[in-house]
């Protein structure tokens, strides 16, 4: 049905537009000093910052029949942090497994705890990125050269949004890939805020 198509098209317009102004709304302030994190003790990662980031991604998956796998070490991963500002952190990293991994592709996300810290990591199934490529990753407005990633739309601010809202939770963000096979993104956070 070409009215369907129509709207279908219209309706994903949309959603890219949304999402293009909350990456630029999350860069000005980031830029602007009004990042400062509001540090909660006792954030139950998966309840506040897993549930919600699944929950906003969750289209992008169903409309790229994406299959989502969780590997949780436990029910509950206690950690002093700002929920909100790691929320948009997965948003990001989930939200890229989706437009980038493989048609039909698995992503599995996994959380655990390790030495004092929490470890995320974010991985799919696709082309990932060459070697050589790695250190424009985090760089603001820079996108990858691969001809399969610049197909789909992107600002090039996301990750580096992500890699400053960790460096502010005193994490680290790493990426690590098979070019041609496979992408994983993991972001380590102390899971007590050093004083």
């Amino acid at each position: 049905d070409p009215q369907k198509e129509r709207l279908g098209r219209i309706i994903r317009g949309g959603k890219y537009l949304n999402d293009l102004i909350r990456e630029y709304l999350d860069l000005a302030r980031l830029e602007g000093g009004s990042f400062t994190p509001a540090f909660r003790p006792n954030v139950d990662f998966l309840a506040h910052v897993v549930g919600p980031a699944e929950e906003v991604v969750e289209e992008l998956f169903k409309a790229r029949a994406r299959t989502r796998v969780n590997k949780f070490e436990a029910k509950s991963v206690r950690i002093e942090a700002d929920p909100g500002l790691l929320r948009i952190v997965l948003v990001n990293l989930l939200g890229n497994a989706a437009k980038y991994g493989k048609d039909s592709g698995r992503v599995v996300l996994t959380v655990r705890r390790d030495a004092g810290n929490l470890v995320v990591s974010v991985w799919n199934e696709g082309v990932g990125f060459r070697a050589a490529d790695q250190s424009l990753l985090f760089r603001k407005f820079s996108r990858l050269p691969t001809p399969e990633l610049k197909q789909v739309r992107g600002t090039g601010v996301g990750l580096y949004t992500s890699w400053r809202i960790v460096q502010l939770h005193n994490g680290r963000i790493s990426a690590r890939s098979r070019y041609g096979e496979w992408a994983e993104f993991t972001v380590e956070i102390p899971l007590e805020q050093p004083r």
